[in-house]
């Protein structure tokens, strides 16, 4: 059940966002382009005032910055067109955004019916269009309204949370398991900047029985991506706020 509403709000959704999407686009094509990138905006710019703009792929510096943007935006027009549930993760949109994105799809749609018919648009009658709209939006809202009642309900807090992305990333860190803390590492640095001293202190600590104990978690590919200081100045105790001294370079190559 949970997985047919899953497709009938994706079709739904996909038929009302092309369906108002053309109402925009018979009248002017820079219209539809508008509303779009408005909405976009609105998205990056609450995600930047947020501070929770870099994607999690473990990408640095100006690519960094760019593959955020691109995954940023083709995260959202995917989630505009087929509401994809798995993007309320707070990685991606979040579930409180996620939600009052899809709601605002629906008063879009009406909005967009409206414009068309006001600027003179043709191409279809005014009874019928405003028929389809609302068929199609309280189909996708009841339909919602059954898979929020099918889930487990422990999932349907997910789709009001506000917990950011970087967050997310941090509270990985908070775990007893080292297989789970060592995630953090996986992720962008600019999520984990924070804790960053932490994850330091940890790693340095830990690193010379980890090269004893091997547990699987700890793989050539994971190793890579911790820097190079912090391997070399492991089994020296904690180095916060300290200097990398000359040995680091020989215990690196180790």
């Amino acid at each position: 059940m949970v997985f047919a509403c899953m497709l009938a709000n994706s079709s739904l959704l996909l038929l009302l966002r092309a369906f108002s999407a053309a109402m925009l686009m018979l009248v002017k094509k820079r219209y539809f382009m508008l509303y779009l990138g408005g909405d976009m905006a609105v998205y990056l710019l609450q995600k930047v005032l947020r501070g929770d703009f870099y994607y999690w792929m473990p990408v640095d510096g100006a690519l960094g910055l760019f593959t955020s943007l691109v995954c940023r935006v083709v995260t959202k027009i995917i989630t505009d067109f087929t509401g994809v549930v798995q993007f309320r993760h707070p990685g991606e949109l979040g579930g409180l955004y996620w939600t009052a994105n899809m709601f605002l799809a629906l008063v879009g749609s009406f909005g967009s019916v409206w414009v068309h018919f006001e600027l003179g648009g043709k191409g279809v009658e005014r009874w019928l269009a405003w028929r389809i709209v609302g068929g199609l939006s309280g189909a996708w809202v009841f339909v919602f309204l059954v898979f929020l009642w099918w889930m487990k309900a422990d999932y349907r807090g997910t789709f009001f949370s506000t917990k950011l992305g970087k967050t997310t990333t941090t509270d990985l860190f908070h775990s007893e398991d080292d297989s789970v803390k060592k995630r953090v590492l996986e992720m962008n640095k600019n999520q984990w900047r924070a804790i960053r001293a932490d994850v330091k202190d940890w790693v340095v600590g830990n690193w010379d029985s980890w090269k004893e104990e091997k547990p699987e978690w700890f793989t050539d590919s994971w190793r890579a991506m911790v820097p190079v200081e912090w391997r070399g100045e492991a089994g020296r105790g904690s180095t916060r706020g300290g200097k990398i001294g000359p040995e680091v370079g020989s215990e690196a190559i180790t």
